[in-house]
């Protein structure tokens, strides 16, 4: 459960580099709904009664409307957070065949995005370093298109500081300038 909470989070903090196609508001998710997540996923499984297993509603309900929610206040913002929970968070998770995305690199067919079973943290980390470093759109429940978008956007901003640093001149040649002084 701890694997799938990063990965909400990771979701979530990544969707706002796509701008209105991530989130239609840009939210301003922190470590601190991770921590808060967290807390409460081992708080829910030290209460839990082992007869009757995770309660889902309970867990999705808390991740997705208290701890990462309470932020979300586009309707269709909070519908996608649900429904995020709602495929993720479920007793399948724990099948060996659960994913939570495809990742296609271009062309190719690309992988899977699953829960790793592993025994010890190394293990954990060494998957983890196994991922590519820049992930797709896809990755995050967005059309690869998406990274069009983002990188017209990086370029226009790159462009716009340029433009914002250089030196201002005057066109009569009198008076001072900026390096003057």
């Amino acid at each position: 459960m701890l694997y799938t909470v990063a990965m909400l989070h990771t979701v979530v903090q990544e969707r706002r580099k796509f701008g209105p196609l991530g989130w239609n508001i840009p939210y301003e998710f922190n470590q601190a709904d991770l921590t808060a997540s967290i807390q409460f996923v081992q708080n829910h499984l030290d209460d839990m009664d082992p007869r009757h297993g995770v309660n889902w509603s309970t867990v999705r309900y808390m991740i997705g409307e208290v701890q990462y929610g309470g932020r979300v206040t586009d309707d269709m913002d909070k519908r996608l957070l649900k429904m995020f929970c709602k495929a993720w968070f479920k007793e399948d998770m724990f099948q060996p065949g659960f994913q939570f995305f495809w990742a296609s690199g271009g062309g190719d067919p690309g992988k899977p995005y699953t829960i790793p079973v592993c025994k010890t943290v190394q293990q954990y980390l060494d998957f983890i370093e196994k991922l590519p470093p820049v992930d797709s759109p896809e990755v995050f429940g967005l059309h690869p298109n998406a990274n069009i978008t983002y990188q017209s956007k990086t370029a226009r901003d790159i462009l716009d500081t340029v433009l914002h640093i250089q030196p201002k001149e005057s066109s009569a040649g009198l008076g001072e300038t900026r390096e003057t002084f």
